[in-house]
């Protein structure tokens, strides 16, 4: 099982200082496909349609990064800073 959390911060476009934090897991192995999931930790915070994500190859790692890259491409996400930091304790 790989965990990863991605917190974005920044200013948005009308002034107010915005924080949000998600908390992605997939937990399927190394490679092959699987599905990762997406859990909001921010009230508030965008989410996308599916709160799954599947990828075909590429492992648990891919599914994170398309995890991260879904949540950046959100509408009220764009522009922010972002951290990710995998296996977070």
């Amino acid at each position: 099982m790989m965990t990863a959390s991605i917190r974005l911060a920044g200013t948005l476009s009308d002034g107010a200082e915005v924080y949000r934090s998600y908390y992605l897991v997939a937990d399927f192995g190394a490679s092959g496909s699987g599905k990762a999931s997406i859990i909001p930790m921010s009230i508030g915070a965008p989410m996308p349609d599916d709160e799954h994500l599947m990828v075909k190859t590429g492992g648990e790692e891919a599914a994170l990064k398309a995890a991260a890259e879904a949540i950046k491409a959100l509408p009220g996400n764009h522009g922010l800073d972002v951290t990710a930091v995998i296996n977070p304790e």
